[in-house]
């Protein structure tokens, strides 16, 4: 009796047991569920913020001529002119300067180092970032120079009936060289270098038989392009199209962004195609940034002014919306587009939300985003502001 007793008991402490556990469990379940629940409206409701209005944080008075440039630089700016280039922050300090003298300076930047080349002359500059500058002098005239994240520069230039690309170190040491001849190759249109410094791509047109055609060619200076003529690891004919830019959007991903089509490229070593796409609607502005690939176009036929069409690095369309206002300027900044003019600023986000609207009184030269959300640069004649963003109420 006993024996049977005590059996019970331990069946009834059994399922006491587990009618406990089921309860942990389901409180547990409910709890997750509430906390994703809680969540996903959290975060919905900071993407899905609206704004009104600025506050500025920082002002600082400008004093550069109206000929000065700007870019985003290092979570600030980098001004650059005939004369000269210095780094700011976001409060408009100067981190440091160079001087020289070009008549036409061009620019490519890539994580701290700065590359700046005066087009149709023999000199390169090179600032590391923390001040330093390196001086490289070449033979012939330069008509394109781009940087890469640890201060090797590749270098188009123009020979005339042959052009000469080649590979440098920020001292100016020969990496790699080769040329080609206008009359086979065509004439260099555009190259881009990657952030490694390791692959190369250049648009190059030609005629063939009175018929306009572009080729986009890879290169890679690793050891894959060690056994590959030339350093060559893919060709492509992009037919009769010109194709003034090419890019490479992350280390292995490059586009080459033509008149009326674009295309992706694969290159972790040879070069393979990813999407290609052509266009009947006229291109007014490329957009580009690590995550997507953008385009605005003249909508002569809605009635929209201007279409924009957001792809991401798979050729998928994410977005694709009417715009009705007129800009000046368009910049692709993570998961956001900005668009100004003189006196109007817009920001849309990349899920066709537009987060902000605003209407200056006094004409404004250069919008550009901070690494903090909600902050901007605004930049006027005047004075440079760091900018925060007011929700509104």
């Amino acid at each position: 009796m006993a024996i049977e007793l005590e059996k019970r008991e331990l069946r009834s402490y059994d399922v006491r047991k587990k009618k406990y556990k089921q309860t942990i469990l389901i409180a547990a379940v409910i709890s997750t569920v509430v906390l994703i629940v809680v969540t996903f409206f959290i975060v919905r409701n900071i993407i899905n913020k609206n704004f009104n209005n600025f506050e500025v944080v920082q002002s600082t008075e400008r004093n550069d001529s109206s000929a000065a440039k700007y870019l985003p630089y290092e979570g600030g700016l980098l001004r650059y002119s005939r004369d000269g280039v210095a780094a700011l922050n976001s409060n408009g300090k100067q981190l440091w300067n160079g001087t020289y003298q070009m008549r036409e300076p061009i620019v490519d930047i890539c994580n701290k180092y700065v590359a700046i080349s005066d087009r149709g002359y023999k000199t390169i500059q090179i600032y590391d970032g923390s001040g330093k500058n390196y001086t490289i002098n070449v033979l012939l005239p330069i008509i394109k120079v781009k940087v890469a994240s640890q201060g090797v520069v590749a270098v188009l230039m123009d020979g005339g009936s042959t052009n000469e690309l080649k590979l440098l170190t920020q001292e100016g040491e020969t990496i790699v060289e080769f040329r080609t001849i206008a009359e086979k190759n065509g004439y260099p249109l555009d190259i881009s270098l990657s952030k490694d410094g390791k692959r190369l791509v250049t648009s190059y047109a030609t005629l063939n038989t009175g018929s306009l055609l572009n080729n986009v060619t890879f290169y890679n200076f690793g050891n894959v392009g060690q056994n590959a003529q030339d350093r060559m690891v893919g060709a492509f004919g992009l037919g009769p199209t010109l194709v003034p830019d090419v890019e490479f959007i992350t280390n292995d991903i490059a586009a080459a962004f033509g008149d009326n089509k674009f295309s992706l490229y694969s290159i972790e070593q040879t070069a393979k195609l990813i999407y290609e796409e052509n266009f009947t609607k006229e291109i007014k502005t490329v957009l580009h940034n690590g995550k997507y690939i953008g385009f605005i176009f003249n909508n002569s036929e809605g009635s929209d002014k201007y279409q924009l069409v957001l792809y991401d690095l798979q050729g998928k369309i994410i977005l694709n919306k009417g715009i009705n206002y007129e800009y000046d300027t368009a910049i692709l900044s993570g998961d956001e587009i900005l668009l100004h003019s003189n006196l109007d600023w817009r920001i849309i986000k990349t899920n066709g939300q537009e987060k902000f609207k605003y209407t200056f009184t006094n004409n404004i030269s250069y919008i550009m985003p901070l690494n903090n959300t909600d902050k901007y640069i605004v930049i006027d004649n005047q004075k440079i502001d760091e900018v925060k963003l007011i929700e509104s109420k």
